[in-house]
């Protein structure tokens, strides 16, 4: 009996416990080779090939993601930038199309906001420097805050850079 026990305990454990805390230092069951690029995995895992810590603050309140996972720019965004409406933690969100060229395209100007009317914010041209205020300050070119859902981000201005070049190679 007491074996049995012993069994489903460590049995529930390996099951329970994050892969990404068993097998990786990075935070993440993908190896190294997984990403072709340090933008790609920050965008997938928000860890850095350079080995830089990647944090952030605020977002839903909620903390770190169930089963001690990694928010990441995916979470929301998706797999491929496009963004759109999901429910994360029973809270509906509707997340924006990152890709560079959405970011940049016709007339510079987005809505966000709850409801139809929204806020439009209107910028020139899409610059990595009001990619920072984004991602770092969480702020419009206009200087309006972000959706609360948006977590400002703590990086490196390399690892800034090397997102903004995965987001750029996005179609």
């Amino acid at each position: 009996m007491k074996k049995y026990f012993i069994f489903i305990v460590v049995l529930t454990f390996l099951i329970f416990t994050p892969i990404t805390n068993l097998f990786s230092k990075f935070g993440t069951a993908w190896g190294p080779a997984s990403f072709k690029t340090n933008g790609e995995r920050i965008y997938f895992t928000s860890t850095s090939d350079r080995g830089t810590k990647i944090t952030y603050r605020g977002g839903l309140g909620m903390g770190m993601m169930m089963m001690y996972g990694r928010l990441t720019c995916a979470s929301c965004h998706g797999p491929s930038g496009r963004g759109g409406k999901h429910v994360m933690h029973m809270h509906v969100m509707d997340a924006p199309d990152i890709r560079w060229f959405a970011l940049s395209e016709g007339e510079n100007e987005h809505r966000e906001g709850e409801g139809e009317e929204g806020h439009e914010h209107e910028h020139g041209e899409y610059t990595l420097e009001i990619f920072k205020m984004a991602v770092i300050e969480g702020k419009h070119p206009d200087g309006k805050p972000l959706k609360k859902e948006m977590p400002r981000w703590k990086m490196s201005g390399e690892d800034l850079t090397d997102l903004a070049d995965y987001l750029k190679s996005l179609p």
